[in-house]
């Protein structure tokens, strides 16, 4: 019997600042996870790469622009629902975010502080990819 449980492609944005703080946005209480912190992002489009998914989702959600835009990697996760999600996770830094306009509460946090923030548990094979070593030089190499 074939698997019929929903499943969807999300690409993920990690946003850096001046300060290689990252960008959190709280999800709302009436959506699926509700309530929890969480990266900007979004389902992909018909027919949307998913860096151009991941580009205009931190558009929409928060009105910022990124530049020197990074594939960190990919991972997926099932709840308990049956829906499987495939996460796309890109990082960038944003120059500019004195003009950030978000649909929910945000906060900017250092990477080591993640843990502070309750986040759905899709998240937790994501974040380990913030602390690449790879991640440090690429901060390093941001302008600042």
């Amino acid at each position: 019997m074939p698997n019929t449980a929903p499943e969807q492609v999300i690409a993920l944005v990690a946003a850096f600042n001046r300060e290689h703080e990252l960008l959190l946005l709280r999800r709302p209480d009436d959506v699926h996870q509700g309530g929890l912190w969480s990266f900007p992002g979004g389902k992909l489009e018909h027919n949307e790469m998913p860096l151009q998914a991941a580009v205009r989702e931190l558009n929409e959600e928060t009105g910022l622009s990124g530049i020197r835009w990074r594939h960190l990697g990919k991972a997926s996760h099932v709840y308990d629902d049956a829906m499987t999600l495939h996460f796309l996770m890109f990082a960038c830094f944003c120059p500019q975010t004195a003009n950030i306009r978000g649909e929910s509460p945000h906060v900017w946090t250092l990477r080591q502080r993640l843990s502070g923030y309750p986040m759905p548990a899709a998240n937790d094979s994501l974040l380990p990819m913030l602390l690449l070593p790879e991640v440090d030089q690429w901060l390093k190499e941001s302008p600042a």
